[in-house]
C-alpha cells in the first residue's frame, strides 16, 4: 500500500507508518512531487485542495482520499465523482475551537469589548450601555457537528437556540425549522451564526433579503464558509446600520483584499479563518485520520465519508 502524504507533519508521519508498518509513506510538499508519485498511490491524505482534475486521471490506483479540513467544496469536480475514490473529511474535528471562537465573538459584542478595547488605547473613560447573551436567541444556520457545539454553549449562557437545517429532525436537541424557514430566522434571532458546508445550494444564500429581516440590534457571525454569504449585501447592510455588526471568520476571497471596507468597520471583528486554530488541531485530525487508516485497512466501514455530487 502506498499513502501519500501532503503537507503533513513529521510527528504525523510517523504515526501513520506506525499504524501501517507495511506502506510505503510518500511525504509531499509540492504540486511537482505529487505528480510524480501518484500513478500508483492508494491513498491521499493532506491539507488544502490536495486533487486537481488532471492529478485524478492520473491516479490509476487511488481507492481514498482524506483531507484534514472540513469543507470540500474546493475539491467537488465532475472527475472527482465519477472517480471510485472514497473521500472523507475532518468535519467535527475543528468544532470545539470554533464554538469557542463564536462564543468569544458574541461575549465581546454584548460586553462592549471593542469599544472599551479603542477607548483603552484612546485614555477614555466612558460607561457603556451593555448588555448579556442570558435570554436571548440564538439562530444558527446550519445545524452539524459545528452547530451543535455552538449551540450547547449558547444554552449554558442561558439562550434560546434555534435552528434552521435542511432536514429538521423531531429528536434534535435544539428548536429546528426548514430551510425555508432561513428568514424567518434572521427576523428572529439576536445573534445568527452560518455554520454550513458551501455547496451549489448554499452560495450565496444569505444575502439582501435575510440581513433586511434582522432587527437593528442583532449581530451575524460566519464561521462555515465566506461564499455562503453575499459579501457585498452584508456590507451594505452593516453600512445602513440594519444589523449592530458582524463576527466574521471566513470570507468571499481569502486573504480578506486589503482595500475591504470590512477591515475599518468598527462594529466588524475580523478574524483571518483562524477559528480552527489550536494546539491540539494535529492530534485532533491525526486521530481522525489515524482511525480511518485502521478502519481501512481492516476493510471496515470509515467514518466521514464525503458524498462527492452533494459536497458533504
Amino acid at each position: 500500500m502506498k499513502i501519500i502524504a501532503l503537507s503533513v507533519r513529521p510527528g504525523i508521519l510517523e504515526r501513520i507508518k506506525a499504524v501501517a508498518p507495511e506502506a510505503q509513506v510518500v511525504p509531499c510538499s509540492t504540486k511537482e512531487e505529487l505528480e510524480a508519485n501518484i500513478g500508483d498511490a492508494d491513498v491521499l491524505v493532506g491539507w488544502g485542495n490536495i486533487m486537481t482534475p488532471q492529478l485524478l486521471t492520473q491516479a490509476r490506483k487511488l481507492s481514498w482520499i482524506h483531507v484534514f479540513m472540513a469543507g470540500v467544496d474546493s475539491l467537488v469536480s465532475p472527475e472527482l465523482s465519477a472517480t471510485p475514490a472514497v473521500l472523507t473529511n475532518s468535519r467535527g474535528v475543528h468544532a470545539i475551537p470554533i464554538g469557542e471562537h463564536v462564543t468569544a465573538m458574541m461575549l465581546a459584542f454584548e460586553r462592549g469589548l471593542p469599544t472599551l478595547l479603542r477607548q483603552q488605547l484612546e485614555h477614555r473613560w466612558n460607561r457603556l450601555k451593555l448588555r448579556e447573551l442570558n435570554g436571548g436567541t440564538l439562530g444558527l444556520v446550519g445545524y452539524g457537528g459545528l452547530g451543535h457545539e455552538i449551540a450547547w454553549r449558547a444554552q449554558a449562557l442561558g439562550m434560546k437556540v434555534i435552528a434552521v437545517r435542511k432536514n429538521p429532525k423531531p429528536g434534535d436537541e435544539v428548536e429546528t425549522w426548514p430551510l425555508e424557514r432561513l428568514t424567518d430566522l434572521f427576523a428572529t434571532a439576536d445573534h445568527i451564526v452560518a455554520c454550513i458546508p458551501l455547496t451549489k445550494e448554499s452560495r450565496h444564500l444569505i444575502g439582501e433579503r435575510q440581513f433586511q429581516a434582522m432587527k437593528p440590534d442583532a449581530y451575524f457571525y460566519n464561521v462555515g464558509r465566506g461564499p455562503v454569504v453575499d459579501e457585498a449585501a452584508l456590507i451594505a447592510a452593516l453600512r445602513e446600520k440594519r444589523l449592530a455588526g458582524a463576527g466574521l471568520d471566513v470570507f468571499e476571497d481569502e486573504p480578506l483584499p486589503a482595500d475591504s471596507p470590512l477591515w475599518d468597520m468598527p462594529n466588524v471583528i475580523v478574524s483571518p479563518h483562524n477559528s480552527p486554530s489550536t494546539p491540539r488541531q494535529d492530534e485532533r485530525v491525526a486521530a481522525l485520520f489515524l482511525e480511518n487508516l485502521r478502519r481501512y485497512r481492516a476493510g471496515e466501514p470509515l467514518l466521514n465519508v464525503v458524498d462527492k455530487t452533494a459536497g458533504y
